[in-house]
């Protein structure tokens, strides 16, 4: 059984919330299906897919992305192992693309809205620092003329 969102932290579960559906758009696997014990081939190759992305894409390690599908981390290892190998299958390798590149996607929007913010952030404490040194420049100003 996979991992309660209690017992993930908030980024691992931005990032779960993210790829399930992703995987399911694709795939037609649902996150219930992948989380069972399912063994049947797409479910596999779905499951398989989505530890890729998270390994390679969302940066997280084999412990992580274990509790998170409910497996063993060797699991996740011998995933990875055969992602490999099936790359070389076109139905495969089109499904992965397609997962990697709605990833990628969400993640570059996901950088712009960050760096928006943070552009907004510099904006406004740059008008402070301003402000207040044009407070500081008159009051240097009165200073010097008495």
């Amino acid at each position: 059984m996979a991992v309660s969102n209690k017992e993930l932290s908030s980024h691992l579960q931005k990032i779960v919330d993210e790829v399930f559906p992703m995987i399911e758009q694709i795939t037609g696997v649902s996150k219930e299906m992948l989380e069972k014990g399912d063994r049947r081939r797409f479910v596999v190759d779905a499951r398989k897919i989505l530890v890729n992305i998270l390994r390679e894409h969302a940066k997280l390690s084999c412990m992580q992305v274990a509790r998170i599908i409910g497996k063993d981390h060797t699991t996740v290892v011998h995933y990875e192992k055969y992602h490999k190998v099936h790359l070389i299958e076109p139905d495969y390798r089109r499904m992965h693309s397609a997962v990697a590149g709605m990833y990628a996607l969400n993640d570059s929007i996901s950088v712009k809205k960050k760096l928006t913010q943070q552009f907004i952030d510099l904006q406004y404490k740059t008008k402070n620092l301003l402000d207040s040194l044009e407070k500081q420049c008159d009051i240097m100003t009165k200073a010097d003329k008495l």
